[in-house]
């Protein structure tokens, strides 16, 4: 019998190695200690080369090879050292189990899947992009228009109206101004004088690092649960989570599962596939699917490497009234309250202030509170955000107020919130004592316009079917200190009809105060490239409503819209019609109607100007940020936003780019084929990150020119050496020499002058071109360099 191979000694030495650790008791005398280093699988998974250590019956393995196979050892596992490493034994963890490949010199180790520690795939926190400087600029907004009334049994009316609103956008913020010009033809018959009214003021600040804005002027309060926006002349600073992209304050539902060995996840969420995923062994957490909001149903499954399914059906619910665990939400205002806006430029009541805030306690849990304060009184109020057992929102809340003149008062809110796959229902109820109030709810000359409410009451249900339609039903009741009450119940049903047709059913009913009754009927059609047609019957009080419409809604295949009307309306005949027009410089429309009563028209035109790096621009409304682009000495070149061109260059190569989102990374986009043949760019896209209502410069620089294949010889004739650099004089490009003397340069005029340089030292060039010709590439040469030696 002849010695043993390698083979059997590799085997014999594994055998030796892992007979005493696999034993289920290992005998105490076995007190030698091995080392032996081989490729280890993990629950299927090949995780490399590992040092195993055999000690007394026992194996051990490296510390930091349990942290790489992401296996959790018992906190009171021993442990032992050796050459300086810290090995614990593989019995520690629940579930172990090995097999050994002699052929491969390897062992695979089995663990329980729940030995693994728990892989969490957050969604990925959203990198703010740098925000681009501001460049200074001033924007001015109108909207005019000019109406013509026939009246049958009275005197035609003309008006002429104008919407205006300049701006003024820097580093520091925006300060814009809007105001209103009304009956500019003095018209008589209208019965409004010609006047000028200012409408709102206000100067904005962002602080997008720490997710605030500052607003200083004309603006609106932060409504609690149980409140209302309130118009005010002051200040308002509080967070706005907008400055964030992709920030997401509510709460997400995280969704977890379990695989045995490597697998991939595929998440279905109200049976739509959202996402897959590939994870590891062991238990995991999904948190970054798509927002979403409402009750639903989740579905994992998991497919490992062998193609074994295991299928995991979870309920969630999240909704945005929520806010995540530990975040806060609030806003401070302090100023006095802006009455009859649109009637009056300056007419501010009581002065005030007021705070609110809201915090999330857990995910199922947000707090509110709200106060304010003013010289006739102030309010409490704290509010409560809860999700219930079976996926049920609740809210509550608790308000107390004083007044000077009505001494103490009192207002409570309860509602409940439940959604499910088919619909959902709610039902809110309010009630108020007599004495309280809130700021806005002013007294003018002693009394009030509308008597205050009492309690309200509202509800609705909603339910979809997957064949034969929706249905809805709403109640609404309002009733006052006076004594009046109104309420109201509605129905709805929509079906559809066809692939794309859709029908719907209307009823409603009123009781108390201007009762009466309305049923409808609508029957939408949708066309292609944006249009639609539509017949309604409605009947409201005796009188009904017939007729038939068709709309043509501009878009990105077309600047052109229109509509047209014809039927019956309360009994009468009527009839109307538009034009519209979506241009680069603004929008017209034109409208005209005509009925037993009157025949009306109307036109108008709205748009915008932005003067800007020393240029004037025409352009629609500027409503959202914008940008300044520049491709020098190029006209009429094609850009916008991503693949869509907005507009072209004007004759010095700059144009505006309007509707750019702020603090958030928008992609402006040259079109390539729009260039000369000989222009050079280095990319047709550049990142603009605006500010708020703010301008950007965005620069294309491009070399225009012709490019040659260039011959260059020094002195003895031999051709210039490879790596030689080669300018065009004013030019910062380089160009290197290659085999044989050659160099190719591009942005060449006809006549150039051109140096090489080499071992520090230089020698100019002078090359004239040869006709252009587009079918070759120009050859010249052999260009003499003189005074330059190798």
């Amino acid at each position: 019998m002849g010695p043993p191979s390698r083979r059997h000694l590799a085997a014999l030495t594994l055998a030796m190695f892992l007979a005493p650790a696999l034993a289920q008791s290992p005998p105490p005398s076995l007190a030698t200690e091995r080392a032996v280093p081989f490729e280890v699988i993990v629950n299927g998974a090949r995780t490399g080369s590992w040092l195993f250590l055999e000690r007394g019956g026992v194996l051990y393995a490296p510390r930091e090879a349990f942290d790489e196979w992401r296996v959790q050892i018992q906190p009171d596992a021993p442990s032992i050292q050796f050459k300086g490493q810290e090995y614990r034994p593989l019995s520690a963890v629940p579930g172990f189990k090995a097999k050994v490949d002699f052929a491969n010199q390897s062992v695979e180790l089995q663990f329980s899947p729940k030995a693994f520690a728990t892989l969490r795939m957050e969604r990925e926190l959203v990198k703010r992009p740098p925000v681009s400087p501001v460049l200074p600029s001033v924007f001015f907004n109108y909207d005019m228009s000019f109406a013509n009334a026939s009246l049958r049994d009275a005197r035609s009316t003309h008006d002429l109206g104008v919407l205006s609103e300049v701006g003024i956008s820097t580093g520091l913020g925006v300060l814009s101004t809007s105001s209103a010009a009304r009956n500019l033809t003095n018209d008589a018959a209208l019965g409004v004088r010609r006047q000028w009214l200012r409408l709102e003021t206000t100067y904005t600040r962002d602080f997008p690092e720490q997710n605030r804005t500052l607003r200083i002027g004309d603006t609106v309060t932060r409504g609690a649960m149980w409140g209302r926006d309130v118009y005010f002349g002051g200040i308002r600073y509080g967070t706005n989570f907008a400055l964030t992209p992709g920030f997401v304050s509510q709460p997400l539902p995280a969704l977890s599962g379990l695989s045995a060995a490597p697998s991939t996840v595929e998440l279905y969420v109200n049976d739509v596939l959202r996402q897959v995923s590939n994870v590891p062994t062991g238990p995991f957490v999904i948190d970054n699917f798509p927002t979403l909001t409402g009750n639903g149903e989740a579905r994992l499954v998991v497919r490992d490497l062998l193609g074994r399914e295991t299928v995991v059906v979870q309920r969630f619910f999240t909704s945005t009234q929520l806010l995540a665990a530990g975040l806060d939400d609030w806003s401070v205002e302090a100023g006095s309250v802006r009455r009859d806006l649109g009637i009056e430029s300056s007419h501010y009541g009581q002065g005030f202030a007021s705070a609110t805030w809201r915090h999330g306690r857990t995910n199922e849990l947000t707090l509110e509170g709200r106060a304010e304060a003013s010289r006739r009184g102030g309010l409490l109020g704290m509010g409560v955000v809860s999700l219930l057992p079976w996926q049920v929102l609740a809210k509550a809340a608790l308000v107390a107020s004083t007044d000077s003149d009505l001494g103490r008062g009192g207002h409570w809110l309860m509602g409940l919130e439940y959604e499910t796959l088919r619909g959902g229902m709610s039902v809110q109820v309010t009630r108020s004592t007599p004495s309280f109030r809130e700021v806005g709810q002013e007294t003018i000359g002693g009394e009030f316009a509308l008597s205050p409410i009492k309690y309200q009451i509202a509800g609705n249900v909603l339910y979809n079917t997957t064949q034969f339609g929706t249905l809805g039903l709403g109640f609404a009741s309002i009733g006052r200190f006076d004594g009046s009450r109104v309420s109201t119940i509605s129905g709805n049903y929509s079906v559809r009809i066809g692939e794309k047709n859709n029908l719907t059913f209307t009823a409603s009913r009123a009781f108390g105060g201007g009762s009466g009754s309305s049923v409808g009927l609508i029957f939408l059609v949708p066309l292609d490239q944006g249009r639609s047609a539509s017949a309604t019957a409605n009947s409201r009080s005796g009188k009904q409503d017939l007729y038939l419409a068709a709309v043509q809604n501009p878009g990105i295949e077309t600047d052109l819209g229109w509509r047209v009307l014809a039927g019956q309306q309360q009994n009468q005949h009527h009839a109307e019609g538009g034009v519209y027009y979506q241009g680069r410089y603004g929008d017209l429309s034109a409208d005209a109607s005509t009925g037993p009563a009157q025949t009306a028209v109307r036109v108008g035109a709205s748009g915008g100007v932005v003067w800007a790096d020393r240029h004037l621009f025409f352009s629609r409304r500027v409503d959202d940020s914008f940008a300044i682009a520049e491709v020098p000495g190029y006209a009429n070149v094609g850009i916008g936003l991503g693949s869509n061109v907005m507009t072209r260059t004007n004759a010095n190569g700059v144009a505006l780019i309007p509707r750019l989102i702020p603090y958030v990374a928008n992609s402006v986009r040259i079109d390539p084929k729009e260039l000369p043949i000989n222009a050079e760019i280095e990319s047709i896209e550049q990142i603009a990150v605006p500010a708020y209502r703010s301008g950007v410069k965005v620069a294309f620089p491009v070399r225009s020119g012709r490019g040659a294949l260039l011959k260059i010889v020094f002195d003895d004739a031999e051709p210039a050496p490879a790596g030689a650099i080669v300018k065009i004089e004013g030019d910062k490009e380089d160009f290197y020499v290659a085999r044989r003397g050659e160099a190719f340069v591009t942005g060449m005029m006809p006549d150039s002058k051109l140096r090489l340089e080499w071992n520090n030292k230089q020698c100019p060039l002078e090359v004239k071109l040869p006709p252009l010709n587009l079918d070759e590439i120009a050859r010249v040469g052999p260009v003499k360099c003189a005074g330059v030696a190798r």
